[in-house]
């Protein structure tokens, strides 16, 4: 299997790394070259229309002809390993945590992708630049389908080439979940905790639920964690030890983490500041400048084309601040100062207080309304608020977009009470540092952007890299019995993510191992209960013949069931946008398809698409039209 390609590359960089390395930072760095060897080699071929399954086979088969010959080349030398914590309780939570990433990788691989965002952008901007050989932007009413940043799209694009479909999308997610929980407990190691305390800091990570739930799917807040912890983790090593070769991965991996998702412009900043200071012992303006320099040249290195083409599009290298341009769903806050950051940071630490016991919701509840009333902020302040949303007590769910990580959450401010427990005790304050870092790191999230309704799936991130100051919580109680309970804890409180995920469930009715795959698709979009449309649509588009296929999406981006399914049914069938009224309709080309009939989704009744589409025949399927040409009526 083709797919292979990607894993075996990551197997021989890890080998060959680990003549000199441990196996952890061996796994790390071979996660990190590899990840950096697909965005530099989808850039270069795309800039041929080049990007083609022979080309991305031949680009991995070099890729790991350059790890065997870098295997020959080094010289094995003795270093020290960590210590394993080999005690019987250390292995049972190793096996716990296998066992868990086991269950993720079977979910990733059973489910077809369906959260909301995926169908809507993740998918389609993969499926468009299949069909045009190219990453560059295409014409689409769904800004974030161009503009927002591709990482995660990049790596699941190299499955979908090898195997010739989006069967191993979601496989990018669970590895990355795997390999997070490695850097983990690697980072936990150079901060200073024993080899037991990096196996609690991998169970710490391996349990929390928004991250069992995410990994299992097509999203990419579990990829930027695992490159959060990289750059964090290289970052200490680099203070630590002075070792230019860190130096050179903490750029690599500041550059991921900024081409996989915005928040790390958040995130990233007081968190490399934080475990700088915390594993050295002295600093100097140059080591200061020599870490900036390397995260500065990492994130052009692999950012520069997307800066570029958003700069053309929008005359800012991140794109649009809303997904239509408009403004209209804008992400940030509208005025930035105190009032909105308090706001959002007490609504945000709510959502992740959710319980199953409605009278504690209520509760939590009830106590943020009454600090806004003090402080005299409306917890409902649109200016700091998602349009058309409402913030309402904390809920306890088991969906990818608003599950909460309590347990981990009070974990992590407890570590920061050790913390500055010690520090008052004259002890080092290295894990105080840290712990600034992440509330610092929290508090920009807070300044700059809206609370949202599903804002809890966006700290994940933050909660991966908050994993070893929890674990030095744990160890600093000195019980292992109450280690052990509270272990015990995180994995039955792991089970409902795992086994009842709402998207992917392996549990009940609706469960992936009896639900046929093509009905999946559906599983994030039962409110609009509009699945009969699609599958309708579908029929009729292949029994039309017409393979040149227009796409309406302005008013319903939820595209990709409709393309996927089609794609089944006549595999050389092409898609194009239509109806694009906004500037990224100057990227249509004069070789682009001419469509033969129009699907345009939640258009029945508006009579600005009836007039769009007037020469041609419609046809209702509830609130989805298809609008035919002359010659297939």
């Amino acid at each position: 299997m083709l797919s292979l390609l990607m894993l075996a590359a990551v197997l021989v960089w890890t080998i060959a790394s680990a003549r000199r390395q441990t196996w952890q930072e061996a796994l790390l760095r071979a996660t990190v070259l590899s990840a950096a060897a697909a965005v530099l080699f989808t850039e270069s071929v795309s800039l041929s229309h080049n990007l083609t399954r022979s080309a991305v086979v031949a680009g991995w088969i070099v890729f790991i002809g350059a790890g065997f010959f870098w295997f020959w080349q080094q010289v094995p030398v003795s270093k020290m390993t960590p210590a394993s914590g080999r005690s019987w309780l250390n292995v049972l939570y190793g096996v716990a945590v296998g066992a868990i990433v086991a269950v993720v990788a079977f979910t990733a691989l059973r489910s077809a992708p369906n959260s909301w965002d995926a169908m809507a952008y993740h998918l389609p901007r993969i499926l468009y630049w299949v069909q045009a050989r190219s990453v560059e932007f295409f014409p689409t009413s769904y800004f974030n389908q161009i503009s927002l940043q591709p990482g995660a799209e990049y790596l699941m694009l190299q499955t979908y080439l090898l195997s010739g479909g989006d069967h191993f999308v979601n496989l990018v997610q669970a590895f990355a979940f795997g390999t997070s929980i490695v850097a983990v407990s690697a980072l936990a190691g150079v901060l200073g905790l024993d080899g037991a305390g990096q196996v609690v800091a991998a169970l710490v990570a391996g349990t929390l639920p928004s991250a069992i739930l995410q990994a299992s799917g097509a999203k990419n807040d579990t990829l930027l964690g695992l490159w959060l912890v990289c750059a964090l983790y290289f970052a200490a090593r680099w203070a630590r030890d002075r070792a230019n070769a860190s130096l050179l991965f903490v750029g690599i991996s500041v550059g991921l983490a900024l081409f996989t998702k915005a928040t790390a412009y958040l995130f990233l900043p007081p968190l490399l500041a934080g475990v700088f200071v915390a594993a050295t012992s002295k600093s100097s303006w140059k080591r200061w400048a020599s870490l900036g320099g390397a995260s500065l040249l990492g994130a052009l290195l692999l950012n520069r084309p997307q800066y570029w083409r958003n700069f053309e599009l929008s005359g800012s290298v991140l794109g649009y601040d809303s997904a239509h341009g408009d403004g209209l769903f804008r992400w940030r806050n509208e005025s930035l100062g105190w009032k909105p950051t308090i706001s959002n940071l007490l609504r945000n630490v709510s959502d992740q207080l959710g319980a199953r016991s409605e009278r504690w919701n209520q509760g939590v509840y009830q106590t943020v309304n009454g600090v806004h009333a003090l402080l005299g902020i409306d917890p409902q302040d649109p200016s700091a608020t998602w349009r058309w949303s409402t913030y309402g007590p904390p809920k306890n769910t088991n969906h990818e977009a608003d599950a909460n990580n309590r347990w981990q959450f009070m974990l992590i401010l407890l570590g920061i009470g050790f913390a500055l427990f010690q520090f008052r005790r004259h002890q080092s304050a290295r894990w105080l540092l840290y712990g600034a870092s992440l509330v610092l790191s929290f508090l920009a999230f807070c300044f700059y952007l809206k609370w949202q309704p599903f804002s809890a799936r966006l700290f994940l991130p933050l909660f991966v890299a908050g994993c070893p100051l929890a674990a030095f919580a744990i160890r600093s109680m000195r019980s292992r019995l109450v280690e052990a309970l509270i272990s015990l804890l995180l994995v039955s409180n792991a089970r409902l993510a795992l086994f009842q995920n709402w998207t992917r469930p392996l549990q009940g009715e609706h469960s992936i191992l009896h639900q046929p795959r093509d009905l999946q698709y559906f599983n994030d979009m039962t409110q609009w209960n509009n699945r009969d449309s699609y599958l309708q649509s579908v029929t009729l588009v292949a029994q039309s013949g017409c393979s040149r296929i227009g796409i309406d999406a302005s008013i319903n981006q939820l595209e990709y069931p409709f393309e996927a399914l089609v794609l089944e049914r006549a595999p050389d069938a092409r898609f194009t946008h239509v109806g694009v009224t906004n500037r990224s309709e100057r990227y249509r080309g004069a070789n682009d398809i001419e469509p033969c009939l129009v699907w345009c989704p939640d258009c029945a009744g508006i009579q600005e698409k009836s007039a769009t589409y007037e020469q041609q025949r419609a046809i209702l399927i509830s609130k989805f039209v298809v609008f035919l040409r002359p010659a297939l009526r």
